[in-house]
C-alpha cells in the first residue's frame, strides 16, 4: 500500500502544479485580453485623430481659399471709383468731346489711381535731384556730361515703386558721368605713324 500512497501524493502534487498552471494561464489570458482591449482603444483613438487631422487640413485649406477669395474684396471696392471716373469721363466726352475734357479726365484718373496706390502701401520712388542707387534705380543709359555731377540722375524713363518700403520695381533712369578727358599721351599715340 505504501507504493500506492506515494503515487497518490505524486498525483496530488501534479494536480497542484496543474491548478497553479491553470491559474497562471488564466492570469495571462486576462492580461492578453486587457492588452487587446487597450490596443483596440488605441487604434480607435489613432483613427479618430487621423480623421480629425484630415478634417483640420481640409478646413484650413478652405479658410485659406476664402481669405484669398474674400481678402481681395477690399481691393475691388477701392478699384470701383476708377470705373465711376471712366463712366463720367465718357459721358463728358459725349457732351463735349474737346481735348481739354479728355485731358481733365485722364488727370483725374491719374490722381485717383495715385491715391489708391498710396492707400495700399505703394509709393513712387522719387528720383528728382538724387544720385544713382542700385537698390532704387536701374541705369538705362549713362551719359557723359559736364552739366551734372558724377552719378546724378539726369532723367527718369520709367517710374519705380516700393510696396511697404520694399522696392518692387526700380526706377529706370539716365545717369550722369563726367566726360573722359583725353590725355596728351592719347593724342600722341593716335598721331604715330601707321595709326589711322
Amino acid at each position: 500500500m505504501k507504493g500506492n500512497k506515494d503515487r497518490v501524493i505524486i498525483k496530488m502534487s501534479d494536480l497542484n502544479n496543474l491548478k497553479e498552471s491553470a491559474k497562471k494561464k488564466k492570469e495571462l489570458e486576462d492580461k492578453v485580453k486587457k492588452m487587446e482591449e487597450e490596443l483596440s482603444l488605441l487604434k480607435d483613438k489613432y483613427l479618430r485623430t487621423l480623421a480629425d487631422f484630415d478634417n483640420y487640413k481640409k478646413r484650413t485649406e478652405k479658410e485659406k481659399q476664402d481669405i484669398f477669395k474674400f481678402g481681395t474684396e477690399n481691393l475691388v471696392l477701392q478699384l470701383l471709383p476708377f470705373d465711376d471716373i471712366f463712366e463720367g469721363v465718357l459721358k463728358q466726352m459725349d457732351n463735349n468731346p474737346s481735348p481739354d475734357t479728355i485731358h481733365k479726365g485722364v488727370e483725374m484718373l491719374k490722381r485717383e489711381f495715385t491715391r489708391f496706390l498710396e492707400s495700399i502701401g505703394v509709393k513712387k520712388i522719387d528720383t528728382k535731384g538724387t544720385f544713382f542707387n542700385p537698390e532704387l534705380h536701374e541705369a538705362a543709359e549713362i551719359i557723359e556730361t559736364e552739366d551734372y555731377k558724377e552719378g546724378e540722375v539726369i532723367e527718369e524713363i520709367r517710374s519705380g515703386y516700393s510696396f511697404h518700403n520694399r522696392v518692387i520695381r526700380p526706377a529706370l533712369v539716365k545717369v550722369a558721368k563726367k566726360p573722359v578727358c583725353k590725355t596728351s599721351t592719347d593724342s600722341d599715340e593716335n598721331s604715330l605713324p601707321g595709326k589711322s
